[in-house]
């Protein structure tokens, strides 16, 4: 049992000081590097001296650590946060300099775009002569743009001639040096210590633009602009806005915050399937290190909301069938209607509580009496049909409390279902169903090449798990046959209910919809483990080094998971392992 310890403590560990090392080298990390080291060795003595070892909290080390991973640059702190709105007919703003004065740069930091123009002028001899129009039709929101342009002025006007924006702070430079400027707008001019970011750190980039935003707008009381998802994902944004700001790290805070979560789930899910801590305990791991976990939690998106809630309804499900609890199903229902209230795409897990009641059905599996026949199927409508619906309802309850209109929400459903089924458009990083768990084609989310440095921020699978994934998932085919095994079954028919109905989505798709089932690809693998270090003796000695191959495959990708700067030459070299791997 202490080999077993030592071994996951050393697993758990030596990735944290290895990532310290490489992207944090600092006198910080120096010093907890020393810490971890020292806890390692103080527990190898014990060993070797037939001494018991201490017992760590592994599942909350692989929290901390995914939380080391995640915040460190997640985003800043400090972006303007007051701004003036500007309308079209209304908005004609004049900037003021000392003197006639050479300019070739103009920064602005917009808040809310709302498909606006504007134009920018400046005063030669008395007269007024444009040098920008801006008539893009694209949402830039919450983020810092520039302009570059060589003028010589001592008056420069910004007049917006359609439609309307938020404008936060505004920046004159020449040669990279700010130049001071009078304006009556003050909230223009008066955050004068932030600095200028255009990368992902200061700004929203992908699809923030439509979550985070809309978040700040039901703060607000602003119309919503993203109405294609249900409501409870941009609510669950907002408390790090309120703690941190509308700035990058409050708009993905949550995101973060509930990342970690999803990794004690499977730790506590893989202890419930396999009733061991060894395996409990891989299960986390994996889902600490695998790359797209990582991505979607620092984007400010809302998919990490929904593949939790659809995980821990799955763990109530699972929960019922052992200790046949009415209450355990109707919590189930009660997380698969949060799920749907994040996002529509949690609704397919519906489609594995089908398949595992019709499984339980015709294997006749040992059901008390009152949950046998079609009462399974009665319980399983009112908790995925009326619990789930209850809940998926009142997570409208803003718009309701704005228009106490029923008609309002059915509109706003009608609204979504309409824009899902007749969404046509393509995307240069959209691919297959088929193609996600082979890991061909990942979701570029966001790049930056300067001076011959990379900042790129990517979805994609830890090749370790999802092409091992491939081989699990048909082993669990075989032994829900050869063994009945309720837990193969259960793993793979939740893995098939939230992968096989984007076979039939006609839409555009992403590999970020593996997302779902990413956390029953995991569990697939420690099944397959399970059986082969419980049947293989020898196996047990292999399995520590599979976990080090993919943390080290996770510290090597790590910057183009995250946006950390590196060398393009890097990435080029040692990363880009197929053409379609864009990073």
């Amino acid at each position: 049992m202490d080999k077993k310890l030592l071994l996951m403590q050393v697993i758990t560990v030596l990735p944290i000081i290895v990532f310290l090392f490489i992207y944090i080298p600092n006198l910080f990390s120096f010093v907890t590097m020393g810490l971890l080291f020292s806890l390692l060795v103080f527990n190898a003595y014990n060993y070797i001296n037939k001494k018991s070892i201490k017992n760590y909290p592994l599942v909350f080390m692989l929290m901390g650590s995914f939380y080391l991973y995640a915040f460190y640059g997640l985003g800043s702190t400090r972006t303007p946060q007051t701004f003036h709105t500007f309308k079209d007919g209304q908005s004609v703003t004049l900037f003021e300099f000392e003197k006639p004065i050479q300019i070739d740069k103009v920064c602005y930091y917009v808040g809310i775009d709302k498909n606006v123009n504007f134009t920018l002028e400046y005063q030669i001899h008395k007269r007024w002569k444009k040098f920008y129009t801006y008539e893009k039709s694209y949402p830039y929101s919450f983020r810092w743009k520039c302009i570059n342009h060589r003028v010589k002025t001592e008056k420069m006007l910004f007049r917006v001639t359609k439609n309307e924006m938020m404008l936060g702070e505004v920046r004159f430079s020449y040669q990279n040096k700010n130049i001071s400027y009078q304006t009556k707008k003050k909230y223009l001019n008066d955050e004068a210590n932030l600095s200028v970011d255009t990368s992902y750190y200061s700004g929203m980039f992908f699809d923030e633009i439509y979550f985070g935003r809309t978040a700040y707008e039901i703060m607000h009381n602003i119309p919503v602009y993203e109405n294609t998802h249900p409501y409870l994902g941009k609510h669950l944004i907002i408390p790090g806005i309120k703690l941190f700001g509308m700035t990058p790290f409050g708009w993905r805070f949550m995101n973060v915050l509930f990342a970690g979560l999803l990794i004690f789930m499977a730790y506590y899910f893989g202890l419930h399937l396999f009733k061991k801590q060894e395996y409990g305990f891989i299960s986390a791991f994996l889902m600490t290190y695998s790359f797209m976990h990582l991505s979607q939690a620092r984007v400010g998106l809302i998919d990490t909301f929904g593949v939790l809630f659809v995980f821990i309804s799955y763990f109530y499900l699972y929960r019922f069938i052992l200790q046949q609890q009415l209450t355990r199903l109707l919590i189930s229902g009660v997380f698969f209607g949060l799920a749907a209230s994040v996002k529509w795409s949690a609704v397919f897990a519906a489609l594995g509580f089908v398949l595992i009641a019709m499984y339980l059905l015709l294997s006749q599996y040992p059901l008390q009496k009152r949950f046998s026949g079609y009462k399974l199927l009665m319980y399983g409508t009112l908790s995925y049909g009326l619990v789930a619906f209850t809940v998926y309802a009142f997570s409208f309850f803003d718009i309701y409390g704005h228009t106490y209109s029923l008609q309002s929400i059915i509109n706003y459903n009608t609204n979504m279902y309409h824009y899902h089924s007749t969404l046509q458009a393509t995307h240069p990083y959209s691919s297959p169903w088929w193609s996600w768990p082979l890991d061909m084609k990942p979701m570029g989310y966001y790049k930056e090449v300067k001076q011959g440095l990379l900042s790129s921020i990517n979805a994609l699978g830890n090749p370790a798990i999802f092409w091992l994934g491939i081989i699990s998932i048909f082993y669990l085919l075989v032994m829900m046959f050869l063994r009945k095994s309720l837990e193969a079954m259960f793993i793979f028919l939740a893995f098939l209910g939230l992968y096989l109905p984007y076979i039939f989505v006609g839409r555009l798709m992403f590999i970020y919809h593996f997302y779902y089932a990413v956390p029953f690809l995991i569990l697939a693998i420690v099944f397959m483990f399970k059986d082969a270090m419980e049947r293989f003796a020898f196996i047990r000695n292999f399995y520590g080094i599979y976990l080090l191959i993919v943390s080290g495959l996770f510290v090597a990708f790590y910057p183009v998971l995250s946006g950390y700067i590196v060398p393009r030459s890097y990435v080029a070299q040692w990363l880009k392992w197929f053409s379609t791997w864009w990073f």
